[in-house]
């Protein structure tokens, strides 16, 4: 019979080895994790796997992060519950603004929760009765900017005027458009100041109550450019501020200029300024006089009426433009694959004068046309003396830009004068602004104007809201029902009930 051997496999003293060596290397696991949690902190990299792009930044918005240097605040004044969609895209939006800088902090304040806390923060800002109970709030240096809730979405009106459906659906989310804007405000607060020029029968920016009023415009340059603006006549003795940055000129309709107020405008863009003029559209009929002003800066106007047959809205002629994909302007609409529509607009075109010197000529962009399958109508003199109507098929100027520098006979101690002209002003009016990508227009146009940084005039835009729909008919729908409601819980009860009878057995 064979000796059992009862020596043990290891020795003490190669237990204790193996025992050193397991906590030597746990010891090092954690020291490595630690040492990447270290590094990772100062080295890190976020990026976006939802497929929800309304939750990323675009590098214009990172841009400006990065020269972020004062502390910023930012309070989501929001219902999180009775509004938990927007409060979730709100604050999400904000978190990413938080990660690209360390000196912006956000925080939020449910009023329903807190209702004193609530109450302090609307005193502080002056807020006791907000247009919106909604809000978000940014602050630095002892100054702030609101973004209300109500500002953060465009809507798609087409539907309902064409009677297709009767609720207005929300088509773009524009919080980043506002909250870069807002943040902007905020940290760099030199201001630029607008005048609306009245007389002539031109839209009111104090009008709310009308749907040709010019309030929601005259709000986009408050509220979301920081521009503070006023009204002006330039009879009599009025001459224009020296402290306008932009003067407006929108659809003067009923009386013309006169000379005297022309040679004001003329001063002014010598100056080295920017002007806006937004033309009255061609069923109005006659010139206002501002076209002299315009032709000397190589713009010529023609009052063709014009009209895309592919595209009508309550008996009005509405006309897609076709945009300047490479301007700073349009670079947002092009990019987000959005649309502006102008109503019953007027031709502007390029019309160099015949005594300017090659150098004299201002650098000339047509920003957008209409498609080749528009047609303009006019009427000309018949061969009898009788009016004869014509027609003219093909491609149209509607919105054109000027921009010069220093040239002969013109001071630039402001810098370079900037003219855009749009062959309509409907497209801004109270009605139609929130129209497709016209609001979205507007402020690129003002932030292009003032001569904002390249980040605020192109490549932010409003997100696209995509909406699925699942159509079915009611045969389908039936057993769609009893699949969910039936089969599914059913096959979960038959397949515990094999596996308690295999188990009792």
């Amino acid at each position: 019979m064979a000796k059992h051997n009862s020596k043990p496999t290891f020795s003490p003293g190669r237990r204790w080895l193996m025992w050193f060596n397991t906590i030597l290397g746990a010891i090092a696991f954690f020291a490595l994790v630690a040492m990447a949690n270290y590094f990772a902190s100062g080295y890190f990299k976020r990026f976006q796997v939802s497929a929800n792009s309304r939750l990323d930044i675009t590098p214009q918005t990172k841009a400006l992060l990065q020269k972020l240097t004062n502390q910023v605040e930012v309070t989501i004044f929001y219902d999180q519950q009775g509004n938990e969609e927007m409060y979730g895209l709100v604050s999400g939006l904000l978190k990413q603004y938080s990660y690209a800088n360390a000196n912006l902090t956000v925080r939020s304040l449910d009023y329903t929760r807190s209702p004193a806390k609530a109450a302090a923060l609307l005193a502080k800002h002056k807020l006791t009765t907000p247009k919106e109970k909604n809000l978000v709030i940014f602050e630095s240096g002892g100054r702030s900017k609101v973004v209300f809730g109500n500002e953060l979405y465009d809507y798609d009106l087409n539907s309902v005027l064409s009677g297709q459906s009767t609720a207005v659906r929300r088509n773009a989310f524009k919080g980043e458009l506002l909250f870069s804007s807002a943040l902007f405000a905020v940290t760099y607060p030199r201001q630029a100041k607008a005048y609306f020029v009245y007389g002539h029968g031109e839209h009111d920016p104090d009008n709310s109550g009308s749907d040709q009023g010019y309030s929601r415009f005259a709000s986009i340059l408050q509220d979301e450019n920081n521009i503070p603006w006023q009204k002006i006549s330039l009879r009599s003795t009025n001459d224009i501020p020296e402290d306008c940055q932009l003067l407006v000129i929108a659809g003067p309709a009923k009386a013309s200029f006169d000379d005297s107020e022309l040679a004001k405008i003329e001063a002014y863009l010598k100056q080295g300024r920017r002007l806006f003029v937004l033309l009255n559209n061609a069923a109005a009929g006659n010139d206002s006089g501002i076209e002299k002003v315009l032709a000397k800066w190589n713009i010529g106007v023609v009052n063709y009426t014009l009209e895309d047959t592919r595209f009508t809205l309550d008996g009005a002629d509405i006309v897609p433009a076709q945009v300047k994909g490479d301007h700073p302007i349009f670079k947002s609409i092009v990019s987000e694959g959005l649309q502006i529509y102008l109503l019953s607009p007027r031709t502007v075109f390029f019309k160099p004068l015949p005594t300017a010197a090659p150098g004299d000529v201002p650098q000339f962009d047509i920003l957008a046309a209409t498609s080749t399958n528009a047609v303009g109508r006019y009427k000309t003199p018949g061969p009898t003396g009788s009016v004869e109507a014509r027609e003219q098929h093909g491609m149209f100027p509607l919105i054109v830009a000027v921009e010069q520098g220093s040239i002969k006979n013109i001071t630039t101690e402001r810098g370079v004068t900037r003219l855009i002209v749009i062959g309509d002003s409907l497209c801004f009016d109270n009605q139609n602004i929130n129209t497709m990508a016209n609001h979205l227009f507007a402020n690129a146009v003002v932030n292009w104007l003032v001569d904002r940084p390249q980040m605020l005039v192109g490549g932010i835009g409003p997100r696209p809201i995509k909406e699925y729909k699942l159509v079915l008919p009611t045969a389908q729908m039936k057993r769609l029902s009893w699949i969910l409601l039936g089969a599914m819980p059913g096959a979960v009860l038959l397949l515990g009930l094999i596996v308690w009878l295999r188990r009792r057995h």
